[in-house]
């Protein structure tokens, strides 16, 4: 078996690890929260800024109705509910008043953005669960890859990592000087940025913009600065997909105002969390090109260097030996 073959079976024995790890995971809360949809995404920004769009919420069952808070922003619980006559449609809405009705709590809800409450009443029957905490942003990522456009990225991102050695001009040199731990800083904008949102959901698209930016920095950086390209290559990917994605599919939302519920023709404000694909809108194809707009120059510029500096195109070697102090 040759080089190629071990590091093909080293990134597909990866890729099976986090979905077993993901369901598993699902599995573990499923059976700690007692729902069959313990996680969903938000799509729509009825809830917003108590629940952002592309936020992860988690879902508690109620198992005493009587317990429930009832109430304005914040008092009231945040319930998970079937629409009353659409068995598939989630809504997630505030519990602003409630009426016992033979042994059975009735409620009246309504999104803490909407103007008006909603125009039905929700029997106990109907709530999932309600809301306990939320991971903003991230949730996109799941978005992202139920639709074709989006999947088919990835897809290919992931063929370019996994076949990079086939593509790329071949190592003329051993490794030489030493990873600068500086090349990394631009990447650590991102999360740091999710952590504020986190705790303060009001409008951050210039945040988000500022850490498209600094991800631009790092796309630059980064090629030049590592020894080792196959680990540098991994973790700008896995930074690309599971932040940068979501981060620019939020800054859509924010600039375009194209939630993920008009990515589908669906209703309802969150969905599960699914590998289900589903067929995008016209809307969504607007969103995608401005994800590529912001994103796409920066992909080119990362392989671009790295082919370059393999290349041995001498003011790029240049620059990469003095990022990693090579004597």
């Amino acid at each position: 078996m040759n080089d190629g073959q071990k590091e093909i079976i080293r990134y597909a024995v990866t890729f099976i690890a986090l979905i077993v790890v993901f369901y598993g995971g699902t599995v573990v809360m499923r059976n700690s929260l007692g729902t069959a949809n313990p996680m969903m995404v938000v799509i729509s920004q009825s809830m917003i800024p108590t629940l952002g769009v592309g936020d992860f919420i988690f879902i508690q069952s109620i198992d005493d109705f009587d317990t429930v808070n009832i109430g304005d922003p914040p008092v009231g619980d945040i319930l998970v509910f079937f629409r009353p006559g659409y068995s598939e449609e989630y809504i997630v809405h505030r519990a602003i008043g409630g009426t016992l009705v033979e042994a059975r709590w009735v409620y009246q809800t309504k999104g803490d953005h909407n103007a008006f409450q909603d125009g039905f009443t929700v029997d106990q029957g109907l709530v999932a669960g309600k809301v306990i905490n939320r991971i903003p942003i991230l949730g996109y990522f799941s978005l992202f890859i139920k639709t074709m456009k989006g999947f088919g990225l990835i897809l290919t991102l992931m063929a370019v990592s996994f076949f990079y050695e086939d593509v790329l001009p071949k190592k003329t040199e051993e490794n030489r000087g030493t990873f600068n731990s500086l090349s990394v800083a631009p990447f650590l904008i991102a999360p740091i940025i999710i952590l504020k949102i986190w705790v303060t959901p009001e409008n951050h698209a210039d945040l988000e913009i500022a850490a498209i930016a600094a991800w631009y920095l790092g796309c630059i950086v980064l090629p030049l600065a590592t020894e080792d390209d196959d680990m540098g290559l991994m973790f700008w990917l896995y930074h690309l997909v599971l932040l940068m994605i979501p981060i620019a599919c939020d800054l859509v939302w924010w600039q375009a105002h194209i939630t993920p519920s008009q990515w589908w023709r669906i209703q309802g404000s969150i969905v599960p969390v699914s590998w289900l694909l589903m067929e995008e809108t016209n809307l969504f194809n607007q969103a995608f090109t401005m994800i590529i707009t912001w994103l796409g120059p920066g992909i080119l510029i990362f392989l671009g260097l790295l082919y370059a500096k393999r290349s041995n195109i001498v003011m790029v070697k240049n620059i990469s030996d003095l990022l990693r102090r090579v004597e």
